[in-house]
């Protein structure tokens, strides 16, 4: 409560010795009933000054000059009190009101600042929702701060408008039957150092960028010329000889043994699935045993190995999607006449370099 004390000691007095202003300023000029917008609170100082208080009551005390103008359209004399508008505050930005006694004060005021050659630009931005058409007015708060140790107030009344455009195919509002007096033109703020930083930003980064492009490229100037890389020829392996090597690894695992009868089974089917694709050039690996068949009968195998083939595939369907479970001993015959399978069908390469089928 003592920042009240301020308040009515100071309502009529002015600095004499500060050098403070305070403006504001919503993000557009315009926006649709309902829209969102962002007004911010600028509070420029000479760098001595430290803001103790601002009131909570000018965010609540908005005012719709169309409500005041339907209040009373014959006043010309400024005697109807301003209509609060019609408004939802989404943002207070920064600030926090945590005790509730109408002020913002200590903690609950925080700031963006920037130094501005020995001026201290303090801002903080709200965000409003606005639901009367028509001109709203924001009147600018008073601001009790510390100057040398004697606290001050900053008054001067100061107002900042937006326009609320009612919604697409509604009548629009006649802006020259909204009127309050009296009324104060907007405040336009000189143009300091800040405006023109995002210059200073574009200059420091182009420099920068050619910076860096020299330091890389002397870099890579220094670096020693790249060894050349010799690639191996890739050894030719056999499909027959790479499925042969295959069974005897999976033979050595010994899975069925150890009860892993459906793992077991397929590895042996994808080795010889495998080898077929990669000797009659035929999809093995994504066909189905039928396909697999139809595809090695037009490569003019030979009938019995197209049974042996036919067995061991259709016996493994069996166990892995069936979960049968086949004789102990099939194990071992599969293995084996897979391993014959492969040798009696492998290609052989004669002396002029041409496959003998």
């Amino acid at each position: 409560m003592k920042y009240w004390s301020v308040f009515i000691l100071t309502i009529c007095m002015y600095p004499i010795d500060a050098q403070i202003s305070v403006t504001g300023a919503f993000d557009r000029d315009t926006v649709r009933l309902g829209e969102s917008s962002m007004f911010t609170l600028s509070i420029k100082t000479s760098g001595g000054e430290e803001i103790l208080a601002i009131p909570d009551a000018f965010l609540d005390s908005i005012y719709s000059a169309l409500q005041t103008f339907k209040i009373n359209p014959g006043d010309t004399t400024g005697s109807t009190p301003p209509q609060i508008a019609d408004f939802e505050m989404l943002s207070l930005g920064q600030w926090q009101e945590n005790d509730m006694d109408n002020l913002f004060a200590g903690e609950e005021l925080k700031w963006n600042i920037n130094n501005i050659g020995s001026q201290v630009l303090y801002e903080n931005s709200f965000t409003l929702q606005f639901w009367d058409p028509g001109n709203n007015i924001i009147l600018l708060p008073p601001v009790v701060y510390a100057l040398n140790g004697e606290q001050q107030q900053y008054y001067e009344g100061g107002q900042v408008e937006i326009f609320v455009a009612p919604p697409v195919g509604v009548e629009s509002v006649n802006q020259d039957s909204l009127e309050i007096e009296p009324i104060k033109p907007i405040l336009i703020e000189a143009k300091n150092l800040s405006d023109y930083l995002i210059y200073f930003y574009i200059l420091t980064g182009i420099l920068i960028s050619i910076l860096l492009y020299y330091l890389v490229q002397k870099w890579n100037n220094r670096k020693e010329a790249p060894k050349e890389i010799i690639v191996q020829p890739e050894i030719y392996v056999p499909p027959h000889e790479r499925a042969l090597h295959a069974l005897s690894q999976l033979r050595e695992e010994q899975l069925w043994q150890k009860g892993e009868i459906k793992e077991y089974q397929s590895r042996l089917t994808y080795i010889i699935r495998e080898y077929l694709e990669n000797r009659y050039h035929v999809p093995a690996l994504e066909s189905t045993t039928d396909e697999i068949v139809k595809n090695i009968k037009a490569a003019k195998m030979d009938l019995s190995d197209i049974d042996s083939l036919k067995r061991i595939l259709q016996v493994a369907d069996l166990v892995k999607f069936a979960k049968a479970q086949p004789d102990e001993s099939i194990h071992d015959t599969f293995m084996n006449e897979a391993e014959e399978f492969v040798d009696r069908t492998k290609e052989i390469i004669t002396e002029e370099g041409e496959e003998d089928e």
